[in-house]
C-alpha cells in the first residue's frame, strides 16, 4: 500500500473516530483539531502497515494488511479524540 492509501485510509478513519465518539460535543474542533486527526490516522495506519509487515503477518497488499491499517488508524484517532476531552 502506498502513501496515498495511508493518507485516505487515516484522514477518514481518523475523522471518523472523531466524529462518531459518543457523548456530546461542547464544541467545534478547528481547522487545527482536524489537522491533527487527520495527521494520527496517517500515522496510525502507517504503522499498523508496517508493523503487521515487519511482524511477518502479512505481506504488502493483502486484504489483512488494509484491515489492520483501517483498525490502527480508528484506534489512534479515537485515542487521540478521548485524550482531548
Amino acid at each position: 500500500m502506498g502513501v496515498l492509501a495511508f493518507l485516505l485510509i487515516g484522514s477518514a478513519v481518523g475523522w471518523s473516530a472523531h466524529y462518531f465518539y459518543p457523548g456530546r460535543r461542547r464544541q467545534k474542533t478547528g481547522l487545527l483539531g482536524i489537522c491533527s486527526l487527520f495527521l494520527v490516522g496517517f500515522l496510525g495506519a502507517a504503522a499498523g502497515s508496517y508493523g503487521g509487515q515487519a511482524l511477518g503477518l502479512f505481506q504488502s497488499g493483502q486484504i489483512a494488511e488494509w484491515l489492520t491499517a483501517i483498525g490502527s488508524a480508528w484506534l489512534a484517532g479515537l485515542l487521540l479524540t478521548v485524550i482531548r476531552k
